[in-house]
C-alpha cells in the first residue's frame, strides 16, 4: 500500500514556485502528509545521482526535479506530483492499493509513453531503485532533453527493460486530461488533476500568479498568459488584394457578408505555432516506432537538410517510404531502418505514421489515404502547406502585365486551408481527426487516429 504522502519538488528560482497550485493539493488532502522539496534539500541531501543533478542543473531544472523524484520515492514512498498542476479532487484510496502507479501521458498524442509527473510507490520499491541505478550507469544525462534521459522516456524504457509488471498504469485523463498538443478528454470518468505544462509551454512566469479557480474550471492557462498567436501575415504588396480574415467562432466579419450555409468553422490551435518544425516532430515521434511517408524529399534531396535523418536519433524505429528509388539509394547508407518504395511494403506495426507535406503532391487522395489506413498503426500526423498563412508571401498579381506569381513547389496539385484539409480527411478516410494546429509558420498539422483509438466520449 502506497502511503498517504504527497511530495512536490521545486528547485531553481524560488520566486516562481507555484504555491497557489500546491495549495490545491494541500486543501484536498487534509489528512495526508505533504512536503515541498527545494534548493536546500538539493544542496544538503545525500543523493545517489548527485553528479547527474549537478550536470543537469546547468541546463534544465525540471530535469533535476525528475532526478530527485526517484530518490525521494525510494526513501520515503508516497506520491510525487508535478508542482505545475491543479488538484481537482482528492486521490481515492484504491489508487494507492498497489506497489507503484503512474499514468500514460496521452494514449492518442503520445501512445506508449508513461508520464513521470504523477508517480506513486512504496518506500524501497525495487523498480524505482532500478530506475535510479539505470540513470547512475549513464555517462551523462545531458546528451538529450531531460524528459528523455531522466523523465518519461527513461521511465518508459526502464518499464520495458526490467519488465516490471507490478506497475499499475492509469489512464492519462486521471492526471493529464488535456495534453499540451490539445488532445483533451471529455468523458465522465474521474479526473484528479489538471496539468499546466509549465516547462513545455514556458508558463512558469505566469503559473505562480494565476487564478487557480479559473484554471480548475478551464484546465489551461488560457487568458492568464500570452499564447502563441496564429501566424500573422506581413503587409500585403500594393499589387495584391489579400483575402478576408478567416472565420472565427465569434465576431467574424464574414458572418455579416455570407449566408450560414457557406460559412465553415474549423478549430485550429496556435499552441505550437511558435515552435520549429523539427522540434515539434521530434517531440511527437520521440521513442516511437515511426513510418515516415515521403522520406526522401525528391527531387531536392539534401542529406544535410534531411528531416528523416534528423528524426532518426529520436525514434525507437524509423522506417521510410518514398516512390523515388534513386533518392532512397542516397539515403540508404545513412539510415538504420527499412526503406520502401510503396506503402504496402511496410508490414510492421508502428506507433506513428508521419506524412509531412505529401498530400498536396498526391493525385488520387482517396486511394492514398486508404493506403495509409491499411498500415498497422493507431496514430497519424499529416501536414500540408496552408494557403491562409501563405497568402501574402506566396501569391501576387501584377496587373500591369496581367501576370500571377505563385511561390510553390512545381509538383503541388492543390493548396489546402483549414476547412478543405479537415474536409478532405473526413470525406476520404475513416480516420478520426483529433486536432489541428498552425504549424511551421506555413503549414497545418493534423493528428488523426484509428476509430478504435479515439478518445472516450
Amino acid at each position: 500500500m502506497i502511503p498517504k504522502r504527497l511530495h512536490f519538488i521545486w528547485v531553481g528560482d524560488e520566486t516562481r514556485r507555484p504555491d497557489n497550485c500546491i495549495a490545491t493539493w494541500r486543501d484536498a488532502h487534509p489528512d495526508w502528509e505533504i512536503r515541498v522539496w527545494g534548493n536546500d534539500d538539493l544542496q544538503n541531501g545525500n543523493w545517489i545521482n548527485a553528479r547527474h543533478m549537478n550536470e543537469m542543473s546547468q541546463r534544465e531544472w525540471n530535469g533535476v526535479a525528475d532526478l530527485m523524484r526517484w530518490e525521494i520515492l525510494l526513501e520515503h514512498g508516497g506520491v510525487v506530483c508535478d508542482a505545475d498542476s491543479i488538484c481537482v479532487r482528492q486521490l481515492d484510496d484504491h489508487l494507492l492499493d498497489c506497489p507503484a502507479f503512474a499514468c500514460w501521458e496521452s494514449e492518442i498524442a503520445r501512445p506508449g509513453l508513461i508520464a513521470a509527473g504523477y508517480f506513486g510507490s512504496e518506500a524501497g520499491n525495487p523498480f524505482v531503485k532500478q530506475i535510479i541505478d539505470d540513470i547512475a550507469e549513464a555517462p551523462s544525462v545531458v546528451n538529450g532533453m531531460a524528459w528523455q534521459t531522466v523523465g518519461p522516456q527513461r521511465l518508459t524504457d526502464c518499464y520495458r527493460k526490467f519488465r516490471y509488471n507490478s506497475l499499475r498504469i492509469y489512464p492519462s485523463h486521471y492526471f493529464i486530461p488535456r495534453h499540451f498538443t490539445g488532445v483533451e478528454y471529455d468523458g465522465d470518468d474521474a479526473v484528479y488533476a489538471k496539468q499546466l505544462w509549465g516547462s513545455t509551454i514556458g508558463g512558469y512566469e505566469h503559473i505562480h500568479k494565476a487564478d487557480v479557480d479559473m484554471i480548475r474550471q478551464r484546465g489551461t492557462l488560457e487568458g492568464q498568459m500570452p499564447t502563441a498567436p496564429a501566424p500573422a501575415p506581413a503587409p500585403a504588396p500594393a499589387s495584391q488584394t489579400p483575402d478576408a480574415a478567416p472565420a472565427a467562432p465569434k465576431g467574424s466579419q464574414l458572418e455579416k457578408i455570407h449566408a450560414p450555409y457557406f460559412l465553415q468553422r474549423v478549430e485550429v490551435s496556435s499552441e505550437v505555432a511558435g515552435m520549429g518544425r523539427l522540434e515539434v516532430l521530434q517531440h511527437l515521434c520521440s521513442g516511437k516506432r515511426v513510418l515516415h511517408v515521403g522520406c526522401a524529399d525528391w527531387p531536392i534531396t539534401d542529406l544535410n537538410a534531411s528531416l528523416h535523418l534528423a528524426l532518426q536519433p529520436h525514434c525507437a524505429v524509423l522506417d521510410g517510404v518514398d516512390p523515388h528509388t534513386e533518392a532512397l539509394d542516397m539515403l540508404r547508407p545513412h539510415v538504420t531502418g527499412q526503406l520502401f518504395s510503396t506503402i504496402g511494403e511496410a508490414q510492421d506495426q508502428y506507433d506513428v505514421v508521419l506524412v509531412p507535406e505529401v498530400l498536396e503532391h498526391v493525385a488520387d487522395v482517396e486511394g492514398f489515404l486508404g493506403e495509409l489506413e491499411a498500415v498497422n498503426a493507431s496514430v497519424y500526423l499529416i501536414s500540408v502547406p496552408d494557403a491562409f498563412q501563405c497568402r501574402v508571401r506566396h501569391f501576387d498579381y501584377v496587373s500591369e502585365t496581367e501576370t500571377f506569381f505563385e511561390a510553390v513547389h512545381p509538383d503541388h496539385n492543390v493548396w489546402y486551408t483549414p476547412y478543405t484539409f479537415a474536409n478532405t480527411l473526413r470525406k476520404y478516410s475513416g480516420l478520426e481527426l483529433q486536432r489541428m494546429w498552425f504549424f511551421n509558420h506555413i503549414s497545418l498539422l493534423a493528428l488523426l487516429s484509428k476509430p478504435d483509438m479515439a478518445l472516450p466520449a
